[in-house]
């Protein structure tokens, strides 16, 4: 009675019921992975348009190598703000000089740092005069920039917006006409989106003077 159990038992589990539960598996995952990629915006629209962005206050480091390491230059910004000078910030940003297709990836330039709300050059420097010698600061004035945005849901939500925006913004900058500028990524938290600036109208040596700046 037992040796007929154990035959039922292995009658039960086939080389196709093994296949099904792989093609289950596998659909499962497919079906996982894609409702991820959309929540992370996929398949969200892109709007390029026009429009009057600014001003902001910006302390930033500057950063010299492949843009993907990045991250960590803003994240110290952030936790010395936090935790050293008890300031808060919710937006985050990366200002990206070079288009990586034409410069060599150790020499790309960009600047990481925190948008600080509430905050003016003058307050700044009248009741935190110790973040000058450890960053950057700097107002980034209110100009007519061409903007898009994105949804933010993590470091995937980033690496799609690098391959479906900027597309859109260099089409819409070559269409009007606009100059070629460094493009501004504002990655706001609480509101989930990554905010996208091509601002054209300001001079070359002020993206020049922020770097100089930069620690």
């Amino acid at each position: 009675m037992h040796s007929k159990s154990l035959y039922l038992k292995r009658q039960e589990f086939t080389p196709m019921n093994l296949i099904t539960v792989i093609v289950l598996i596998t659909l499962a995952l497919l079906v996982a992975a894609a409702l991820y990629f959309s929540w992370c915006g996929l398949f969200s629209r892109v709007s390029v348009d026009e429009r009057n962005a600014g001003p902001f206050l910006l302390l930033f480091k500057k950063h010299i190598g492949e843009y993907r390491n990045i991250g960590p230059v803003m994240d110290s910004v952030y936790y010395e703000l936090i935790n050293v000078h008890n300031i808060k910030t919710t937006r985050g940003f990366g200002l990206y000089y070079d288009n990586p297709a034409e410069v060599e990836k150790s020499k790309l330039r960009s600047l990481a740092g925190c948008i600080l709300d509430g905050y003016s050059e003058q307050q700044i420097k009248k009741l935190h005069p110790e973040l000058h010698n450890n960053f950057g600061v700097a107002t980034f004035p209110s100009t007519q920039s061409v903007t898009a945005g994105h949804p933010y849901k993590g470091t995937l939500s980033i690496i799609l917006g690098v391959f479906k925006v900027y597309p859109s913004i260099q089409k819409w900058m070559k269409k009007y006409n606009r100059r070629s500028v460094p493009i501004m990524e504002i990655y706001d938290q609480p509101n989930r989106k990554i905010s996208y600036l091509a601002a054209f109208d300001i001079p070359d040596s002020f993206y020049s003077e922020l770097l100089d700046q930069a620690p």
